[in-house]
């Protein structure tokens, strides 16, 4: 091989890294954008802006770089959706919704099998289907199982896990194993597990904590417990600021025990 041969080749593999790494600086800047768009949509229940950062997040697939996590995030920005769509009783769009998240959430473990947030997203979204598959209870408990069971075991210390197992406990009755006690418990562990929990990146999952204090919160309001629920919704208004759970749901009902 002639030196000129030799240069070519180390020009070109030089400049297929140059490219391969302008992708990935585009892939987490278009992420990081994207994900506080959704945040904030989030926040202020905004349909509009989850349908706007939903089109985002379908943009950043045909970077063609990590797309089960962006598929995840599809699926999570789904999830919100089908919950806006139960809100204003549109029972169409929330089983369009419920069904868009759980096939694009299988599409993320399909390709990346110990994402762990993926199955616990999973346990979330299927409970949307009792809402219009009362006859399939049984498929709906044994796949919520199967999600619960897998990211249990893939990341036993996620917060994200104990804080979806709380809100499924919450709100059960208790004569079918739930209740508030119950979940006061799971939220207090995924608070702790909070102040430990490290994503691997910034592109992974980082939400939740205002929510974790919240629901402490409401667990105190549901008990009657006035200064211990105060307690823990400036707690979470310390971890965010100006959240929407917390100033949209969890202080109107604090308000209506005064």
């Amino acid at each position: 091989m002639n030196k000129l041969t030799l240069s070519a080749i180390v020009m070109l593999l030089l400049a297929f890294l140059v490219i391969e790494n302008a992708k990935a600086d585009d892939y987490t800047d278009a992420m990081m954008k994207a994900m506080k768009k959704l945040g904030d949509a989030a926040d202020k229940n905004d349909k509009a802006a989850l349908l706007k950062v939903r089109g985002d997040f379908e943009r950043i697939l045909q970077l063609k770089k990590n797309e089960w996590m962006v598929n995840y995030y599809l699926g999570f920005t789904d999830y919100i959706l089908s919950r806006t769509a139960a809100e204003e009783k549109n029972n169409d769009d929330m089983k369009k919704y419920t069904e868009s998240a759980l096939s694009l959430l299988d599409k993320a473990t399909d390709v990346k099998d110990d994402f762990a947030d993926a199955y616990i997203m999973k346990m979330a979204v299927q409970g949307n289907r009792w809402q219009y598959e009362p006859d399939k209870m049984n498929d709906i408990i044994a796949k919520t199982q199967e999600a619960k069971d897998i990211s249990m075991k893939l990341e036993p210390e996620n917060p994200r896990y104990y804080l979806i197992d709380g809100y499924m406990t919450f709100y059960t009755p208790e004569s079918f194993g739930g209740g508030v006690d119950k979940a006061q418990g799971m939220f207090e562990k995924s608070w702790g597990y909070f102040k430990t929990y490290k994503p691997k990146d910034e592109t992974y999952p980082n939400w939740g904590n205002d929510q974790a204090a919240g629901m402490i919160a409401m667990c105190f309001i549901k008990n009657d417990k006035k200064e211990e629920a105060k307690k823990w919704i400036d707690a979470a208004l310390e971890v965010k600021p100006g959240s929407g759970f917390i100033t949209g749901f969890v202080m109107p009902e604090y308000e209506k025990m005064k």
